[in-house]
């Protein structure tokens, strides 16, 4: 009898994307917000160009949200501890977990955005 396979590589990197985006989110509306208190000559530009950001991201989720329910994956529960960002999730009738502690979080997070506004960091 054939075992049923866990997650591949790729699908675990789709899992954690899909945890990544919404502090992706959040921290663009923090931006936003802050831009919008304060007395900036160009404020509605940046705004602007931070809610363009918001769309692409809402839209990569929605791609991300589709590729898992293709692969039988669904995130059913995703919790931002003291140390770490988790998440359980059910692929193919199996019940897993996943986290990441926040300093790469931080990180991850800085490179998306980083691609979102096609910036280099190494620079």
């Amino acid at each position: 009898m054939k075992r049923t396979p866990l997650e591949t590589q790729e699908e675990l990197q789709w899992v954690l994307d899909y945890m990544l985006l919404p502090v992706v989110l959040d921290v663009l509306e923090r931006d936003i917000r802050t831009l919008d208190t304060l007395k900036l000559t160009m404020s509605l530009l940046y705004i602007k160009s931070l809610r363009k950001v918001q769309d692409r991201v809402s839209g990569e989720m929605a791609a991300l949200r589709g590729k898992l329910k293709s692969r039988g994956i669904r995130i059913y529960d995703q919790r931002r501890a003291k140390e770490q960002l988790e998440a359980d999730f059910m692929c193919r009738g199996y019940h897993r977990k996943c986290s990441m502690l926040w300093g790469l979080v931080k990180s991850e997070v800085e490179r998306k955005l980083s691609v979102y506004l096609e910036l280099d960091l190494a620079q």
